[in-house]
């Protein structure tokens, strides 16, 4: 439940409200995006937990430190911010098996200074005009629909195109070895980046003996200067390839924004200068998107949300893998934050933790797929937030998250009833 603080001026000409929102404010909580944004203004905005028990989940929560390796990536400028947290800047990357201070994590970041203020729009991107078919109208607006932007179930997949892509990955990326990329069975889907860089997926099906409880879709390097975010899902597909039980059909994108993580300079954005998590088409896009950056970001070029819903090729990608995939649930992975964030219609369903990493529901930003997926389709999205966006977590943790968030979904998300009654 979402409530904004401006709707407490009906209290002055209506005091017997006062009751009412006392009783409303002991359900609530402000969000750490609240607590600790510099951006907040009287457009505050508080989430409330149901007054429901919490959901017995079987946790790994034990005292004892896991052993920690760090894998520090080859990039210097990778560190992402939160809308709630302080912003970062560039910085020296530290030496192998450093963990970087405090200062490092919070320096500039200097590329993207040159970024226009109001990028132009993708010329790519559909147009909502009178002259397109209703259902590439209703795709635009973020409803599930037959039409497509770019997937095609016919996309070919050259072998040397692979393999010349996890080359550049594999150089690109210290904790992703070239055999690991070409071992992870990645599929061209027929869309690109907006620099050209194919777009990847790689598929762990149902198996014959066994009905799965559902779909799951894990996306990783939304932001380019989260590179932990994409090595980490390379591990997971190793996980998958050795113990894939047909539990769950996943669907896993290890690499949505290779332009941003790709160069030597990687950078939070897409090559069109767009946040691609706030250019999903959540229904308050209009209203709110370009307000809320212009207003509370004060224009920063790191969370530009694009010029219009879904103008960007790896947004589009997304939202036509949700409408094709349909997913049951979604796990979308940043950094350097180290909490779990969670945004759907049920917040009690919330995990408590995962791994080390913690609860602490950020809230939802216009355009962000926690918004998008989370509110507006009701399909429950877990944003996993690494402790650091260029040194890796242990093999150990890395597991234990994994085997958390299976835990998780085997709890919460089982549709067999209502896949047999379908067919």
């Amino acid at each position: 439940m979402i409530l904004s603080a401006r709707s407490l001026h009906l209290f002055s000409v209506r005091p017997w409200l006062l009751t009412t929102l006392c009783l409303v404010l002991a359900a609530c909580q402000p969000s750490q995006d609240d607590v600790n944004s510099n951006e907040g203004n009287t457009d505050t905005f508080i989430r409330c937990k149901l007054n429901t028990a919490p959901v017995n989940i079987d946790l790994y929560d034990s005292d004892e430190a896991d052993e920690q390796t760090f894998e520090v990536q080859p990039a210097s400028n990778n560190v992402q911010d939160s809308d709630s947290l302080e912003e970062p800047s560039a910085g020296e990357e530290p030496s192998a098996g450093e963990e970087p201070s405090a200062d490092e994590e919070l320096l500039a970041d200097k590329e993207l200074s040159s970024i226009k203020q109001q990028p132009t729009e993708n010329t790519d991107s559909l147009s909502s005009d009178s002259s397109v078919p209703t259902d590439r109208e209703n795709l635009l607006a973020g409803k599930q629909t037959d039409a497509r932007f770019c997937l095609s179930d016919t996309a070919t997949n050259s072998a040397n195109s692979v393999l010349e892509d996890c080359r550049r990955i594999s150089k690109r990326l210290a904790s992703v070895s070239f055999e690991a990329c070409t071992s992870a069975n990645l599929k061209a889907v027929g869309c690109a980046s907006n620099d050209g860089f194919p777009l990847y997926v790689t598929d762990f099906p149902p198996l014959k003996s066994r009905t799965p409880h559902g779909r799951i879709l894990v996306i990783g390097g939304t932001h380019g200067d989260e590179l932990t975010s994409v090595s980490v899902v390379f591990r997971w597909i190793e996980k998958l390839n050795e113990f894939h039980s047909g539990l769950f059909h996943w669907r896993i994108a290890p690499l949505m924004n290779p332009d941003g993580v790709l160069p030597k300079e990687a950078t939070r954005v897409n090559g069109n200068g767009v946040d691609l998590n706030r250019n999903m088409p959540s229904s308050d896009w209009h209203e709110k998107a370009l307000l809320y950056w212009n207003e509370k970001t004060n224009q920063d070029p790191r969370k530009y949300p694009g010029a219009s819903p879904a103008s960007e090729p790896e947004s589009q990608w997304l939202l036509d893998e949700i409408n094709e995939f349909r997913p049951d649930a979604i796990i979308s992975v940043h950094a350097p934050y180290g909490i779990v964030d969670f945004d759907a219609l049920q917040l009690n369903t919330a995990p408590k933790s995962l791994g080390k990493l913690r609860l602490n529901m950020l809230g939802t930003y216009p355009g962000s797929l926690g918004n998008f997926a989370g509110i507006n389709r009701d399909i429950p999205v877990i944003t996993l937030e690494l402790p650091h966006s260029w040194v890796m977590p242990s093999q150990a943790e890395s597991t234990r998250i994994w085997e958390d968030i299976v835990s998780w979904l085997k709890k919460n998300i089982d549709t067999r009833d209502s896949a047999s009654q379908q067919n």
